[in-house]
């Protein structure tokens, strides 16, 4: 049977249409099987390896001497030497309060000494003279006793007018305030034309060259203690730097309210990075712990979640793992992989989940 033209034309014209979609099906066959092509990857096996325990606590960072000082004498301040942030060296000055009133009082006091010491010495003249009187029956017992009682209450009142003396002495000198240790000044508590008693603060110092860690540790987990343990800690002010100290002091007793004790760490601060107050989350080394490790650079980090690819028939299955402690260019792993299992090494940003490998 002959077609006629018209309708050859209507059929060549629909072949022609249909030529695209071939085309771009046999593109698309072409893609995913090269898709499913395996790839060549280096697998890495995980293993059991002894590995540093630690256990995770909290504490707050002192200094290694911190105290506010007080001004141990009364008057008003005449000059401020230090602000808040500043180093001071052992006997520096950091105020001065106006004390005439009690030099003046250490004035009469030295005077009112003095004069003791001359009345003492009148004294132990008139005895010997009496002395000498009373043996030659020229006075009675009782006229001598009672000279006698004189000379020996002198040196009595001598000695309390000298300590009298002494104690407003001090004061006076006291209006010269100084650092009894070199350190940081952390706080300033008074200001020029303010009246300080004897109990007021003046500053906070801190000595802050060595710091003191203080750490809360559960009662369940004191057997893991020991003076000259090694520990390692972080804070927020630096959080991609890892601090250092150990273990110097270890609390006697357990508190009875929050059923924990206090232990304190020496942490040397050459470079005055970390501050008193600061916030602290340490790890203590405990014993060795057998776990499983893989290397660090196998480990990809996604949206803070640490992942693997792990090698199961031939296909990459990607897994979320927790990560425990590090030993050199090893990690170990807590969950989400096994011995003998196989990862893939230096994974490259393009694998996917069950791609096929060889």
């Amino acid at each position: 049977m002959s077609l006629t033209k018209p309708l050859r034309s209507v059929l060549f014209l629909s072949a022609l249409a249909a030529l695209p979609a071939c085309t771009e099906s046999r593109a698309a066959e072409v893609a995913a099987a090269s898709a499913t092509a395996p790839i060549h990857v280096e697998t890495v096996e995980a293993r059991a390896e002894q590995v540093p325990a630690s256990l995770a606590l909290t504490g707050t960072l002192r200094g290694a001497r911190q105290a506010e000082l007080a001004a141990n004498a009364a008057g008003k301040v005449l000059e401020t030497y230090v602000e808040r942030g500043a180093h001071v060296k052992k006997g520096a000055l950091l105020a001065r309060l106006d004390v005439r009133a009690a030099s003046l009082g250490a004035a009469e006091a030295r005077a009112a000494a003095e004069l003791s010491r001359k009345q003492g010495e009148s004294a132990k003249r008139e005895c010997a003279r009496y002395e000498a009187l009373l043996g030659q029956g020229a006075i009675g017992q009782a006229e001598y006793d009672r000279v006698a009682d004189q000379c020996r209450l002198a040196p009595l009142a001598l000695a309390a007018a000298e300590a009298r003396a002494g104690m407003a002495g001090v004061v006076a000198s006291d209006g010269a305030i100084r650092a009894p240790f070199a350190g940081l000044v952390s706080e300033r508590f008074i200001e020029v034309g303010q009246y300080l008693r004897p109990d007021s603060r003046v500053v906070s110092l801190a000595d802050i060259d060595t710091l003191r860690l203080e750490l809360t540790v559960p009662e369940d987990k004191i057997a893991s203690l020991k003076e000259g343990g090694a520990l390692t800690f972080t804070v927020a002010a630096y959080p991609d730097r890892v601090f250092a100290g150990t273990v110097k002091h270890i609390a006697a007793s357990v508190r009875e309210t929050t059923r924990d004790l206090i232990a304190e760490a020496v942490v040397d601060n050459a470079d005055h990075a970390l501050r008193p107050g600061m916030f602290a989350s340490a790890a203590l080394r405990t014993a060795d712990v057998a776990a499983t490790v893989i290397p660090k650079e196998a480990v990809v980090t996604r949206e803070g979640r640490s992942e693997v690819y792990a090698v199961v028939d031939h296909r990459l299955e990607q897994r979320v793992v927790q990560l425990g402690a590090e030993k050199g260019a090893l990690v170990a792993v807590t969950r989400g992989l096994s011995n003998g299992e196989h990862i893939v090494n230096k994974p490259a940003p393009t694998l996917q989940n069950g791609q096929a490998v060889e």
